[in-house]
């Protein structure tokens, strides 16, 4: 049996990132764009989608669904049974862990207990744990320049459903049709967390995922294109010794991911087994 302990289980997920409407993500006000809100750019002056505003936008996506496939997920409700969740509960398990003096190793043990922490916690971190699942920033594909645009807005009155006078505004978009380059990295996950990430991308891949802000006006619509999934599993009790050691040496020795790590043949296949795999042990659908 391999040691279950430290690197062992990577997925990569990557893929193209299609606007299929404008997006809007902003950047603050320290850019020379004449517009009250013009979107984030990279130094050089590019617009980019930051791995932070993906995260949060695949994080609101599994939380909504996870519970449907019969996990638990607090969705940073306020007193969930979840530590992980903001509130007394947090509190309690905060105080204990001061008033015991827990080291990591308590600590680890303490989360890993039934129900201590849900399962978008445990793949997307909390106060208590590191996120599993990384996502980089997201680059125009192809190194192009994206074209920007200006739109006005205006501020509306809730009760009187009416324009506020003198509170026009404009924003900065990236228009449609622009690409970017998507990476997931996935490490250590368990076999539930490979299904919940795999539950976000089909999302993307299928056109319901969104990006950036002002989604309620149509802005940040995208489709998931070119999808490919690389693998590295050292710990499968399946291979031999001969075999992980010639896996963690291509891995070690090479530059790229079809080098270092196994292509997964056909991506719609991988996900269908993942999320499948997923609803037998949940015993939902």
């Amino acid at each position: 049996m391999p040691d279950q302990r430290g690197f062992g289980l990577r997925y990569v997920f990557r893929g193209h990132l299609r606007l299929t409407t404008a997006m809007h993500i902003g950047g603050g006000r320290g850019t020379l764009s004449p517009t009250d809100s013009p979107v984030v750019r990279t130094p050089e002056g590019t617009p980019f989608i930051p791995g932070s505003s993906f995260k949060g936008a695949f994080r609101s996506i599994v939380e909504k669904l996870a519970p449907s496939a019969g996990l638990k997920s607090c969705g940073l409700i306020e007193d969930y049974p979840c530590v992980g969740a903001p509130g007394k509960t947090a509190d309690a398990f905060r105080e204990r862990r001061r008033g015991e003096d827990w080291k990591e190793q308590k600590l680890v043990k303490e989360l890993e207990e039934p129900g201590r922490l849900c399962a978008t916690c445990r793949l997307f971190g909390s106060q208590f744990t590191a996120s599993k699942i990384q996502f980089h920033d997201l680059y125009l594909s192809g190194g192009d320049e994206a074209i920007t645009q200006i739109r006005d807005g205006v501020a509306i009155d809730r009760d009187s459903e009416k324009a506020v006078d003198k509170r026009k505004y404009d924003f900065e978009v990236v228009p449609a049709n622009y690409g970017f380059d998507m990476t997931i990295q996935l490490d250590e996950p368990a076999p539930e967390e490979v299904a919940l990430t795999c539950i976000g991308i089909s999302e993307y891949s299928s056109g319901f995922g969104q990006i950036g802000g002002k989604r309620s006006r149509g802005l940040g619509k995208c489709l998931l294109t070119d999808l490919e999934i690389f693998e590295l599993d050292l710990k499968n009790p399946n291979i031999g010794g001969d075999e992980r050691a010639n896996r963690l040496r291509r891995y070690l020795l090479h530059q790229t991911l079809q080098e270092k790590m196994t292509r997964a043949g056909d991506p719609a296949a991988f996900m269908e087994e993942k999320i499948s795999s997923l609803f037998a042990v949940t015993g939902k659908g």
